[in-house]
């Protein structure tokens, strides 16, 4: 789903922007967590938002909020639940999802994130964390959003799951057409994992576009003093000081084979 703001304000914010479809976008700074609820339609704000190039409205909000689906970080509600199964039918009870053939819509979601059928009986208070993030993703995808909005999924994941969680966007975006956006601290993921990134300060928007052209210009970034991500200064500082021309690479092996050709 293609999301578009245009003259948009909600208190400190005043901005316009353009996120386009099937891609995974990485929202960094002040103010990330309240444009992630105004992308879940969660305020009412001023100006234009239009989603596929129609403007909401109060005849079409409805329609447009099924589409979307919003994973926080507050996972009390799994908290109160006996097993997986039982946590995935109060999703569909709650959301009033009309599906068919809930069984295999709940072992498709399953499938889909890499997790076994078997996790259906598992206890709520047997999973680790990641696993319980992976639930809500699968929950999530009961309802077949056009657009995942998450807070911070790859907050405490060590290296391996981080790659893991690479993997699910990267494969929601190829295969099911997902829209994935989520926040993050951290600009080594966002560099990583995104096609695109809105990097904010004080609730604006300074700078969003490609991830790869962003974090190139890293003059503007050192500017309104964002993060600029370890991968990315290391060349920056081989390529200014050593005279080096290094290309920008988000993976250190591809950096290490462009330092033997130079040397």
């Amino acid at each position: 789903m293609e999301i578009s703001g245009k003259n948009i304000k909600y208190k400190d914010f005043s901005f316009d922007f353009h996120i386009s479809s099937d891609e995974i976008i990485g929202i960094m700074g002040e103010g990330k967590l309240q444009l992630l609820k105004i992308l879940n339609l969660d305020y009412e704000v001023e100006g234009n938002l239009s989603f596929d190039k129609h403007i909401l409205k109060e005849s079409n909000y409805n329609s447009v909020k099924k589409k979307i689906s919003f994973i926080t970080n507050d996972m009390l509600e799994m908290s109160f639940m006996k097993t997986v199964d039982t946590y995935m039918e109060s999703i569909i009870r709650n959301r009033y999802l009309q599906i068919k053939d809930k069984d295999k819509k709940k072992k498709d979601a399953l499938r889909i994130i890499g997790l076994n059928n078997n996790y259906l009986e598992r206890l709520i208070g047997t999973l680790s964390s990641s696993e319980k993030k992976l639930i809500q993703i699968a929950a999530s995808l009961l309802s077949n959003p056009e657009v995942i909005l998450l807070e911070d999924p790859f907050l405490n994941l060590d290296m391996n799951l981080e790659k893991k969680m690479g993997r699910l966007f990267q494969k929601l975006k190829d295969q099911y057409h997902k829209t994935i956006i989520f926040t993050s601290d951290n600009s080594d993921i966002t560099y990583k994992y995104t096609n695109e990134v809105f990097l904010l300060k004080n609730h604006e928007i300074i700078v969003s576009g490609k991830t790869s052209d962003i974090y190139k210009d890293v003059e503007t970034l050192l500017k309104y003093k964002l993060e600029v991500p370890d991968i990315v200064m290391f060349s920056y500082k081989v390529r200014n000081k050593k005279n080096i021309k290094l290309d920008y690479h988000k993976d250190i092996r591809d950096i290490i084979k462009d330092i033997y050709k130079h040397v």
